[in-house]
């Protein structure tokens, strides 16, 4: 058996203040001001959305592989903040990147797997071949030209734009935001089905982008650990069956500090008291897609918290009535975001399209032997 710590029980999500539960119908009237509520805590705050964004295309298409690269500007009038978005596309002829007006041929468009960690190199051009042989659109940018990731809050970026006591992740979730609103403007681009994903700190960011904008439809955090898709309240020290203590919001706070809300502090040594978990994140995704995939041997990540974070959305996903939207895959192995991950999500992605039910595997309780931490 599992040595695993509990701190307090994890909360329900419908619970009003005089105890009672809100219907799926309330829920749709407060889930803006939970979300708020929650995102100001846990990422502090979100910067603002830009007025302005100029797309500026940097290549013309090449014949074997479609590719185009855009340079993005966004922010103010007066200053903005800018990143590379990079596009691979299935190829057909007459599309013009050169003009964002021009019509494709057919007025096909593609839908898209977008991912920001360009500066972990995991969307490898087997990962973009893959998404165009399934007709998607293989989209990446580097979250480090909106923020860096030097564990402190510097004035490069984003913050040379936009002031504010907002995390790092919450300048990274912006910019999904930005190439969103890129994507809405590119004829070729099916605006409607695109999906999010990304790894570690880059799974923390797509919890946060799919929170804050629904106009995301998929969303895959991977591995995305302590301040993602897992719960604060469960801890599993280091014993025979886990080689490795899990990472808690302590070190967190201790060691990443420009990732957290500033308000995180006051729940120091006492997580027990936040008045949500990481579930809530993926209730307020509902109903749209949820995937979250984990390493079970990806113990400083904390797998064990991540499946507890993952059947507390699953039953909100549940209450309401959109159960069969949310799947977690649990696999052996370590800390990865490569092609069989990617192909998971598209799998899952290709499914939802054909109106095939959930596949089972991602149905699987990977830890029967440890107790859920909620009873709602």
């Amino acid at each position: 058996m599992r040595q695993v710590i509990f701190h307090g029980k994890m909360p329900d999500p419908f619970q009003k203040p005089d105890g009672t539960r809100m219907s799926p119908e309330e829920w749709l009237k407060h889930r803006d001001a939970i979300c708020r509520e929650i995102v100001d805590i846990e990422y502090g705050g979100m910067p603002p959305r830009p007025e302005y964004l100029r797309i500026v295309p940097l290549n013309g298409f090449r014949r074997v592989v479609t590719s185009c690269w855009y340079r993005i500007y966004a922010g103010t009038k007066e200053k903005q903040v800018s990143f590379n978005l990079e596009l691979y596309v299935p190829h057909v002829e007459g599309i013009s990147p050169e003009d964002l007006d021009a019509p494709t041929q057919e007025n096909e468009k593609f839908p898209v797997i977008l991912t920001g960690d360009g500066c972990y190199g995991n969307m490898e051009s087997d990962v973009a071949a893959e998404a165009n042989r399934r007709g998607f659109i293989a989209a990446k940018f580097n979250r480090l030209e909106i923020a860096t990731d030097l564990y402190e809050k510097t004035d490069f970026g984003i913050r040379s734009v936009y002031d504010g006591d907002y995390s790092d992740i919450s300048a990274w979730a912006w910019a999904y935001q930005v190439c969103m609103d890129v994507f809405e403007q590119l004829p070729f681009v099916d605006e409607t089905e695109v999906a999010i994903t990304g790894h570690s700190r880059g799974g923390k960011t797509v919890m946060l982008a799919a929170t804050v904008d629904e106009r995301f439809k998929y969303v895959c955090p991977n591995n995305s650990g302590c301040h993602g898709a897992v719960s604060h309240r469960c801890e599993v020290p280091q014993q025979d069956t886990v080689p490795r203590r899990t990472e808690t919001l302590n070190d967190m706070l201790n060691n990443v500090p420009s990732w957290m809300g500033e308000k995180l502090s006051a729940y120091r040594n006492c997580v027990e008291n936040l008045p949500y978990d990481m579930h809530y994140f993926g209730a307020l995704i509902a109903p749209r897609y949820y995937l979250q995939c984990e390493g079970m041997q990806d113990y400083w990540i904390n797998p064990i918290g991540a499946w507890q974070n993952f059947a507390a959305v699953k039953a909100c996903y549940k209450y309401l009535g959109c159960e069969d939207h949310a799947g977690a895959w649990f696999r052996p192995g370590f800390h990865r975001h490569k092609l069989p991950d990617y192909t998971e999500f598209l799998d899952f992605i290709e499914n939802i399209r054909a109106g095939r039910p959930l596949a089972e595997h991602l149905q699987v309780n990977p830890y029967p032997d440890v107790p859920l931490n909620f009873d709602w």
